[in-house]
């Protein structure tokens, strides 16, 4: 009862202000209604899952996906915007997740906005994503750099032999490949055939979507490759882009309406060559220009004041809660670099799983899980933490561009596991090892001088190689633990462990062959976990208030970190080498995933 007079009280003031700013942007409205209003909405760079909160906030330079998923919603609902424009400049999103901002691009498509792309050149993934649009721009002199996906592998044993490291690594299941680049000298038969199939199957799956998208066969899509690279004029002509245009342009180009063959360039922005051209085509004046006001997103988002929603009297909305576990899966006691902005870590998640099984308002949740694994030993208490949620409420896992080896034995644990086509899953295995480097020492004239009780105590020596006695003994614990993870798997997904073997054995799959073979539930993005996750709640979609909530607990010395290496991308690779030897050195792993998700290569 105390809650209700301040609940009043604060209402009514959220009210006077929403109706002072509603007053001023009717106001605004009514004086530009002879305006065609567009929004500029743009879609470079990577994004984070969910906001940051707190300190972090203040580092997190672009609003996080689920931010952009709800401003998509208000450009799609209201009757100001015409269309939207989007720009990809630096595109740099994974495959899964470019799916997953189609279907935002095709609700604003059934929302009656016209969409269209504009970008200085379109690499790989930014174009699955333009295609999705009415029509794609690129600035003169722009270029097409589509050449194909293609997965590289370097293959280093002999180097390491020569420098003197010692690469010794256990793997359960010949599609366990993580430490084959440091072990073997070229890839295995069963390598090449995995590294083969999933290479054919993702191709596929674009070619035949941005075939539906362009109007053109997969046929010649395929075949558009060997033209590349791509001027803008050659790429109109073979049907991939719309006309030439640049950025200052566009304000001209919207006011005689995209696609229209009128469009005369002002001609202080025109190109020499170009209006003279478009004049010669058309009969078109400038008089049946409609004026265009292009304003960004977020200029826009903040003026517009939307409906009112008043905060409940007497009980808060109930909600579906989302949790992004994206990362390496570590233990809080190994010391990886940037950990506290990229990892998954027991010590952090569990106390944010307790506490959305406790909350009464939490329905269901949504597990959205982009890791390639990590931690054995981590992923054990994790899986056994979201058993513990499942048994109370609703869980699904939504797997983004990579839910491979531990990030799928977290997913296994849920209700139901909703993937993309292009998601990497499965890596159902395990490997263990460690790299020595005696030959180094040798080299450098370190004499290294060590005392033990026994030999397979060298485990966490940099200079002393294991003995076979500690191999057989990693490979028996590795078995172990297989074992257990095969458990995990079949029991949630009621496989007989013959044919779940068959599947396993540390093989990497795409979403849609991991459906086929039972290894996940749905093909599909955010959105349909969202239903799911109402449907199993039991509670409507209209009314669900989709709440996000970070495990993450970061330090300002690692927000400054993580500023230095966005700043000196060199660095992200020296991080990648040595969170590797860190887990290689202090932990038996799930596998890290060989497959980079997001444009290994141009794709």
């Amino acid at each position: 009862m105390l809650r209700a007079p301040f609940v009043i009280v604060f209402n009514l003031l959220r009210l006077l202000r929403y109706l002072w700013r509603w007053l001023f942007f009717k106001l605004g409205r009514r004086l530009a209604r002879r305006r065609q209003l567009w929004v500029r909405l743009n879609l470079g760079t990577r994004r984070a899952f969910g906001p940051a909160h707190g300190l972090a906030a203040r580092f997190q330079r672009q609003e996080s996906y689920l931010q952009l998923r709800d401003d998509v919603d208000r450009l799609a609902s209201s009757p100001y915007v015409k269309g939207v424009v989007l720009v990809c400049d630096d595109f740099a999103e994974g495959a899964a997740r470019t799916a997953d901002l189609r279907e935002l691009i095709l609700r604003l498509r059934r929302a009656g906005k016209r969409v269209i792309t504009h970008t200085h050149a379109l690499t790989g993934n930014d174009f699955d994503l333009a295609s999705a649009t009415d029509e794609v721009l690129l600035t003169p002199g722009g270029r097409l750099y589509l050449f194909g996906r293609r997965f590289e592998e370097i293959f280093a044993a002999e180097l390491l032999e020569k420098v003197g490291v010692a690469a010794q690594f256990v793997h359960i299941g010949p599609f366990k490949t993580a430490a084959h680049r440091m072990i073997h000298n070229h890839g295995t038969p069963p390598q090449r055939l995995m590294m083969t199939q999933l290479l054919e199957t993702l191709e596929q799956e674009r070619l035949e979507r941005q075939a539906t998208s362009l109007a053109l066969s997969p046929q010649t899509l395929d075949a558009a490759v060997s033209h590349m690279p791509l001027d803008a004029r050659r790429a109109q002509a073979m049907g991939l882009v719309g006309p030439e245009l640049h950025r200052a342009q566009l304000k001209d180009y919207l006011a005689m309406g995209a696609r229209n063959d009128g469009f005369i360039p002002h001609p202080e922005l025109a190109t020499p060559d170009g209006p003279d051209e478009r004049r010669a085509e058309t009969n078109s004046t400038p008089a049946e220009r409609q004026p265009v006001d292009l304003r960004s997103a977020e200029d826009w988002l903040a003026s517009d004041p939307g409906p009112f929603q008043p905060t409940p009297l007497f009980r808060r909305r109930e909600r579906i809660a989302v949790m992004d576990l994206s990362g390496m899966i570590v233990m809080s006691s190994t010391d990886i670099p940037g950990q506290s902005a990229a990892s998954v870590q027991p010590s952090e998640v569990l106390p944010t799983l307790n506490a959305l099984r406790r909350d009464p308002r939490v329905r269901a949740v949504i597990l959205h899980i982009n890791s390639p694994g990590g931690s054995a030993l981590a992923s054990e208490i994790l899986w056994e933490a979201i058993e513990r949620l499942r048994r109370e409420k609703p869980v699904i896992a939504y797997c983004s561009d990579v839910a491979a080896s531990g990030g799928y034995y977290m997913a296994v644990a849920c209700d139901r596991i909703v993937c993309q086509p292009e998601t990497l899953t499965g890596s159902i295995g395990v490997i263990a090892g460690k790299l020595a480097l005696p030959g180094v020492f040798e080299n450098l004239h370190l004499h290294v001088e060590h005392r033990e009780r026994n030999p397979v105590g060298r485990f966490q020596s940099l200079s002393a190689p294991l003995p076979e006695r500690a191999l057989a003994n990693l490979q028996q614990d590795a078995r172990a633990f297989y074992r257990m993870f095969l458990r995990r798997v079949g029991h949630a997904r009621q496989l007989p462990r013959r044919r779940l073997h068959r599947y396993a054995r540390g093989r990497v799959y795409t979403g849609r062959d991991a459906l086929i073979r039972g290894l996940v539930d749905e093909l599909g993005g955010f959105d349909r976990a969202f239903e799911l996750a109402c449907e199993l709640g039991e509670l409507s979609a209209e009314r669900a208030d989709l709440h996000f909530t970070s495990h993450r607990r970061v330090s300002l010395p690692a927000l400054l970190r993580r500023q230095v290496r966005a700043e000196l991308p060199a660095l992200s690779t020296l991080d990648t080498l040595r969170t590797a030897t860190a887990l290689l050195r202090q932990e038996q792993l799930l596998a890290i995933c060989p497959l980079r998700p997001a444009n290994a290569s141009p794709s």
